[in-house]
């Protein structure tokens, strides 16, 4: 039986993220979850949530902070703790706050004919974005928090007029944060987890650059699905719907209501972020009761 790997990132709404176990488990399926540190819950709240899918929970628990390291640091953890599991036809990274909108046969029929390919939503780089990467951040775990956002940026700025820049060597690439990759990329990207945080570990918001930027300089970019893939997709290059559309003036994804089902039951993506049970708890139970 071809198996498959679901990485997960948890820091909220713990009921919310047993609905999405129960709508994974399937024995082709196992899953391993990291739960943020700062969460007021341990791995207990999803007791019982798995009945056909292993469900193991990383060793680790690290304090992740929106844009912060942190984020490549916990999605390295998920993928250590999978791959010192077993050998998985494919690693999906997905949020807490995600949901399949694709029954499992369909998925995992996919990628059973797409085998070998890498799913990885690559985006055009903006010239804000070398920002995040070329200059050194003081506090890189300081993005989501007025004070030290404000004196970060303060020190790039005296660092671009100076033009004193750091990782001056490393051709970056941008994408989405979240992924579908194979079993052998999965090992080598844990194989240079040094040089990522040697590169990553005083710049920003490198969740969606350190994947993406390795992947480019390596041969597994020969692999990549829709590679040309416009920025104004979003993501589909790796079988998630994201809504920017509605969210980007405040920096997130639009959260999806029960207004947006019958479009996120039309798009051709295995899964859609993000959907919020404080927001709009009947989208998530209409989603749930489709798939089921």
């Amino acid at each position: 039986m071809i198996r498959h790997a679901c990485l997960l990132l948890v820091h909220t709404n713990p009921s919310q993220v047993r609905t999405l176990l129960s709508l994974l488990d399937d024995p082709r399926n196992d899953i391993f979850v990291h739960i943020d540190r700062k969460a007021g819950f341990g791995p207990g709240a999803f007791d019982g949530c798995c009945k056909q899918s292993g469900l193991y929970f990383t060793d680790r628990r690290i304090a992740v902070h929106w844009g912060g390291v942190s984020i490549m640091r916990a999605e390295l953890e998920l993928l250590h703790k999978a791959t010192s599991t077993g050998a998985y036809s494919y690693y999906h990274l997905l949020s807490g706050m995600d949901l399949p909108i694709k029954g499992q046969d369909e998925i995992h029929s996919f990628f059973e004919s797409h085998n070998g390919m890498e799913f990885i939503g690559f985006w055009e780089m903006k010239p804000t974005t070398s920002s995040r990467f070329n200059y050194y951040t003081l506090f890189p775990e300081g993005a989501g928090f007025f004070l030290t956002n404000l004196l970060n940026n303060a020190f790039k700025s005296i660092l671009m007029a100076l033009k004193i820049r750091i990782n001056t060597d490393v051709d970056f690439r941008y994408a989405a944060q979240w992924f579908s990759i194979t079993d052998d990329l999965a090992r080598y990207v844990l194989e240079r987890r040094n040089w990522l945080e040697k590169v990553f570990r005083h710049t920003n918001t490198c969740d969606e650059i350190f994947l993406a930027t390795l992947v480019w300089d390596s041969p597994f970019r020969d692999k990549l699905y829709d590679k040309e893939a416009h920025p104004a997709n979003s993501g589909s290059g790796n079988m998630r719907f994201i809504d920017w559309s509605r969210g980007a003036s405040i920096r997130h994804p639009w959260t999806f209501t029960a207004d947006d089902f019958d479009l996120l039951m039309r798009v051709p993506q295995f899964w859609a972020r993000k959907f919020n049970e404080k927001v709009d708890p009947v989208i998530i139970r209409k989603v749930a009761e489709k798939l089921r």
